[in-house]
């Protein structure tokens, strides 16, 4: 490898460590508003929790969409030009997010956000993907677990900094921060140079027809879409104000255990994957056992709630078990590439994450609609809803991940090879 090579492969990674810092903002970002910062939310625009799930569901159904043309633009444009361009918007919609004037500018700085983060993941993915090859889950388990620091960070921690520093001061230092690291990306893609333009890849829907009209793919998407939803739903919208509500925990305390199951998600994605590999790259049973998890995970909950069981252990129990069975994206991706062609891996793995986060959107507008539907208590100028919002919240998605169990029986054994060819 003669210098030049060398200043190239340096460049690569430094690049792919500064893009992995921007996955971990977009990350935070996902949890912030209303998970971490529900109560805030609602006493400071003095907001229904259907008003604030929905404040939820703009940023994920903008980045649901938004996966839809990010992951075409990738395989054409490479990563790097996409994250160019997202990355400013998600700089502008992370600095207005600590802007408090009002809930319309609020939506908005909302807005800004999911469309820029949307274009953080499937390019940090497309990237990786030429610089490891063969190696992609093992380093996507690495970013993963980095990205997943930045959910982390954005509950319990961020809940602390909230309390001490005002929720607007802590949402315009988070932009703030966003914006150096950004600042780092762009100067180091200065001195690379940049993949040329593929005009071979057409954006066209018959590109997403081609990836539609496989069976195997719909089993896929849906099965792993359902599990990551339901858990996303809960970890970034109302599984804090569930164990406050119901099972009466502190904001602490609740916080902590959303902490926890973050922690969880992004080292259990990581240890998959090299199970996985050590396992002869086996990825059915790993995707199999997930949804069956979290179908088990739910059922605790539900369990929870329909006992009248208050003591947080069963629900907790129930949440983790979630955490652990609905993060398995490095195998999910890793099917994903073995089962479609590599010049449609991109639009592939655009319209698995659209329906993973569409999946999270609908239900977090969903689930708010159910619990307004029964009366809430007002405590200290918050709503405190009660075990009948919960039955009809938990009664809902046990159905919807029972789905997710059966679709997932019927997906194909690869064991890292591409059989792109006999799938149908």
């Amino acid at each position: 490898m003669n210098r030049d090579s060398r200043r190239a492969a340096v460049l690569s990674w430094v690049m792919l460590f500064f893009v992995t810092l921007i996955y971990f903002f977009a990350n935070m970002q996902k949890v912030l508003v209303p998970g971490a910062t529900f109560n805030e939310v609602q006493q400071l625009f003095r907001l229904d929790a259907a008003s604030v799930t929905r404040l939820g569901a703009v940023f994920l159904y903008v980045y649901a969409a938004g996966q839809l043309i990010i992951g075409p633009l990738a395989d054409r444009f490479s990563g790097i030009r996409v994250i160019i361009v997202g990355g400013i918007i998600f700089c502008a919609g992370s600095l207005l997010s600590g802007c408090t004037g009002s809930f319309a500018l609020l939506c908005v700085s909302r807005f800004l956000t999911g469309m820029g983060a949307a274009a953080i993941y499937l390019s940090m993915v497309k990237e990786f993907s030429g610089v490891v090859g063969t190696s992609l889950p093992f380093w996507l388990g690495i970013a993963t677990i980095i990205g997943y620091s930045g959910a982390i960070t954005g509950t319990s921690p961020f809940v602390a900094g909230v309390e001490k520093f005002g929720y607007a001061r802590m949402m315009f230092g988070t932009g703030v921060l966003t914006l150096l690291i950004y600042a780092c990306f762009a100067l180091t893609v200065s001195r690379m140079k940049v993949p040329s333009i593929n005009s071979g890849v057409r954006i066209s829907l018959n590109s997403y027809w081609s990836v539609l009209k496989i069976r195997h793919n719909l089993c896929n998407f849906g099965s792993s879409g359902i599990n990551f939803g339901t858990y996303f739903a809960l970890q970034s919208i109302i599984g804090k104000k569930f164990l406050e509500d119901f099972c009466h925990m502190s904001s602490h305390g609740a916080g902590a255990v959303m902490t926890a199951t973050m922690v969880i998600a992004a080292v259990n994605g990581f240890i998959m994957a090299n199970i996985s590999r050590c396992c002869g790259n086996r990825r059915r049973p790993f995707l199999i056992g997930s949804s069956f998890g979290c179908l088990a995970g739910a059922l605790m909950m539900f369990g929870a709630v329909v006992g009248d069981i208050h003591a947080p252990a069963l629900a907790v129990s129930g949440i983790i078990l979630l955490a652990v069975a609905g993060n398995v994206s490095p195998i999910y991706v890793a099917l994903i590439r073995e089962t479609n062609a590599e010049n449609r891996f991109g639009t592939a793995l655009s319209v698995g994450n659209c329906l993973a986060y569409a999946v999270t959107a609908v239900f977090g507008g969903v689930l708010g609609k159910l619990m307004d539907l029964y009366p809430h208590e007002v405590i200290n100028g918050v709503n405190v809803y009660g075990r009948n919002s919960y039955l009809l919240v938990f009664g809902t998605l046990v159905p919807l991940i029972a789905v997710s169990a059966i679709l997932a029986l019927f997906l194909r054994e690869s064991r890292g090879r591409n059989i792109a060819d006999s799938v149908r």
